[in-house]
């Protein structure tokens, strides 16, 4: 359609300075979406350890995401938050990694975390504070009452 129209207005003519021009701009592009790509591609991962977290207690936390979700979606969901709090239960997974569950005021919910770092000396109980990347909140069982939990993963032990 465009060629038609372009077609009505006469003969195209293009000059070999517009063509070289063409041509270098588009290699331009072309240059820079590939240094692009290969930035992304090597990356890598972001260092939850390494990285400032977002300091946030786990009643808060819980708070937001069941009183305002789309607000919390926004705050804190990948985003790297350093949470603190009152271990409720320690276990492990079928990873073998240590799931701590971090108390809230609500009955029945709490903060998991799941740790990459080590959680050999967490325990029942302590007050703890532990950096992880936040994926959002899960909905429960509604129809049988039980809350839903709000999931940190690739934990460590805050400093």
């Amino acid at each position: 359609m465009i060629f038609l129209i372009l077609m009505s207005y006469g003969p195209l003519v293009m000059t070999k300075r517009t063509k070289r021009t063409i041509f270098f701009s588009i290699l331009g592009v072309l240059a820079i979406v590939l240094t692009a790509g290969i930035y992304l591609y090597n990356k890598g991962p972001v260092c939850v350890k390494c990285a400032a977290g977002k300091q946030v207690t786990a009643v808060i936390l819980y708070q937001t995401f069941a009183g305002d979700s789309t607000r919390a979606k926004r705050e804190y969901t990948s985003q790297i938050l350093e949470v603190s709090g009152i271990v409720k239960q320690v276990s492990q997974n079928l990873q073998n990694q240590a799931i701590i569950l971090i108390q809230t005021n609500e009955p029945g919910a709490a903060v998991n975390c799941t740790m990459e770092g080590p959680a050999d000396k967490i325990r029942k109980g302590d007050t703890v504070a532990l950096k992880g990347i936040c994926t959002g909140m899960d909905t429960g069982a509604v129809e049988l009452g039980i809350p839903g939990d709000v999931y940190l993963t690739r934990c460590y032990l805050a400093k």
